[in-house]
């Protein structure tokens, strides 16, 4: 019988934001650019482990941006 284990994962991400200001930029963060993967996301994913012999699965996932942690690498201020 499998059982279900569950992993705190500490990840980084570099995210890039086009938008009107820094601020408007850090909103679309934590609604959008690192949102949990779907249903259908993570059964593909599954899908593609099985067919490479692994015998575990993915139930959930999600994840949470602590706010103190975003920080600003660049800036590039070309216009496109």
């Amino acid at each position: 019988m499998s059982q279900e284990y569950g992993f705190e994962i500490t990840i980084v991400a570099v995210v890039r934001v086009r938008a009107q200001s820094e601020s408007l930029a850090r909103e679309v963060l934590a609604c959008s650019a690192l949102a949990s993967p779907s249903a259908d996301e993570i059964r593909l994913a599954n899908q593609a482990e099985f067919v490479r012999g692994k015998a575990a699965s993915v139930v959930s996932v999600d994840f949470s941006i602590e706010e103190d942690s975003v920080k600003l690498i660049e800036v590039d201020e070309r216009q496109q």
